[in-house]
């Protein structure tokens, strides 16, 4: 079994759990506890989903990491895949810039995946080429019905796409 090299998501994602921590917990459309828990499951789901499919799961990890970035930095859930792309640049500048140290950067080719991923991830209903923007659309699915989330419509036929690739009836 080949090894994964997850140490830039591992970086951004205490850089996001930094700012939640710090983050004003009130008037929010969904708790920061939910957007902690669901950016980190959707991370390792990705992870798991991108090997299975033959993608980069660093790569898939941190789409998934910054899918609702945008959430917690508006407090507002409406309009938040299109609003997410100031915010994840800021993200990718400050860890290539400040926080990177010794790891590789987060490069442009990469920082453009992460984003036409996230911004496209609502839209669950469409079909894609890219196998990104699938990804995170199955994956947040996926994690939302294993939080207990009802699922339905396209919600459920993404979560059974992945279901089937994980080999669970």
């Amino acid at each position: 079994m080949k090894k994964i090299n997850v140490k830039r998501l591992n970086r951004v994602l205490s850089i996001l759990f930094s700012e939640i921590k710090e983050a004003d917990h009130d008037d929010r459309d969904l708790p920061l506890r939910w957007s902690a828990m669901h950016m980190y499951t959707t991370s390792q789901i990705a992870k798991i989903v991108a090997i299975k499919r033959g993608l980069d799961p660093e790569l898939s990890g941190l789409i998934a990491a910054m899918h609702d970035i945008a959430v917690v930095k508006t407090r507002r859930t409406s309009n938040h895949a299109v609003e997410a792309e100031k915010y994840i640049i800021e993200l990718i500048d400050l860890y290539n810039n400040k926080i990177r140290y010794n790891l590789p950067e987060i490069t442009e080719e990469e920082k453009k995946l992460i984003i036409e991923a996230v911004i496209h991830h609502s839209e669950k209903d469409i079909k894609t080429e890219n196998p990104y923007i699938e990804l995170i659309k199955d994956v947040d699915s996926f994690d939302r019905y294993l939080h207990g989330i009802k699922s339905e419509e396209d919600y459920l036929e993404r979560c059974s796409i992945v279901f089937k690739e994980l080999n669970i009836e």
